[in-house]
């Protein structure tokens, strides 16, 4: 049934390599310009993160970056997205495109979802780690009004505080009294969130504390990832976009030599990690904090200088 749904064009295209000059960008590392010679006629799939990636917090794309799409599309090399954002909040980005892409990785690697939008597969949290979830909380938000939980139910997010994104969402956060009859509904809980709004101007906030906090509470089912400095994701501890990654690699039967990564924040590590270790190619957007740029192999330009139509067109020889 998975494999019927994947959709994709046969064939491979060739590609003959021009090395560009060489250039340093961060420690030593080498500029995309001076490894692609090494990856020439290797990659036969590209996974990209979304924000900070490819789009800005506008959602709004260059039209570089959809060309790129294009021009893989053309050239049968699958594109994946891969995000933290659930599906709903994707298809502001994935209109955009001329070419769909051929499968978005949602929830952090909770979910992949093909082109034509029909879900493949999703990893939820069970009412009860959820429940554990929002006691633990509530210990939190005595000491913080600042700090937010925020919990995808279907992806609808919810909140008892009444607090509204900051950034663009495909579904404004609805208001409730309490989680209970969500729990006890058939909706599925897909995530959960807590967004501290006030983090960057509150100097006695350590996200670390938290992080702690909740390994402390002893929720076996449940992990804690940091995505910026405002935000801490909840979800299964075994979801994550690298898994994700590994799952659709196999059902195509592609090796994660033969892939290729890129992303700018510490929720694209594991990825990069995965596909570097095996040979692949993991590359780090030239806007990336400098611990993100440490588990890549090789650095991009900024999103401002369309990174990720210059990494792509170094790959594959081609001005785009």
């Amino acid at each position: 049934m998975f494999i019927e749904n994947l959709g994709l064009n046969s064939g491979k295209s060739s590609y003959n390599f021009k090395s560009g000059a060489k250039s340093i960008s961060f420690n030593g590392m080498p500029h995309i310009n001076s490894v692609g010679k090494s990856f020439k006629n290797n990659i036969q799939i590209v996974f990209s993160d979304i924000d900070g990636t490819i789009s800005k917090h506008s959602d709004m794309m260059s039209k570089k970056t959809i060309d790129t799409v294009d021009f893989l599309h053309e050239n049968n090399v699958p594109v994946v997205l891969t995000t933290a954002r659930c599906y709903q909040d994707t298809l502001p980005i994935l209109r955009q495109f001329s070419h769909r892409p051929d499968y978005t990785i949602v929830l952090q690697g909770g979910g992949l979802v093909n082109g034509s939008g029909n879900s493949l597969f999703e990893n939820t949290i069970s009412a009860r780690a959820g429940k554990k979830l929002v006691k633990w909380f509530k210990s939190i938000r005595q000491n913080d009004k600042n700090s937010h939980l925020i919990m995808y139910f279907d992806e609808q997010p919810y909140s008892m505080s009444g607090i509204q994104f900051p950034w663009k969402s495909y579904s404004p956060v609805k208001q409730v009294n309490s989680f209970d009859d969500l729990f006890e509904s058939k909706k599925q809980l897909q995530k959960a969130i807590i967004y501290k709004y006030d983090a960057a101007r509150c100097p006695d906030y350590n996200q670390s504390d938290v992080i702690n906090s909740f390994k402390g509470a002893h929720i076996r089912d449940l992990d804690i990832k940091p995505s910026g400095l405002s935000v801490l994701e909840f979800q299964n501890k075994w979801v994550s976009k690298d898994k994700a990654i590994d799952f659709l690699l196999r059902a195509l039967k592609l090796e994660p030599k033969n892939a290729m990564v890129i992303g700018d924040s510490a929720n694209d590590i594991e990825m990069m990690d995965f596909i570097r270790k095996q040979n692949g190619l993991a590359v780090a957007m030239g806007n990336a904090d400098d611990f993100v740029k440490s588990h890549a192999n090789a650095i991009t330009s900024h999103i401002d200088e369309d990174g990720f139509s210059t990494a792509v067109g170094k790959i594959f020889d081609t001005l785009i």
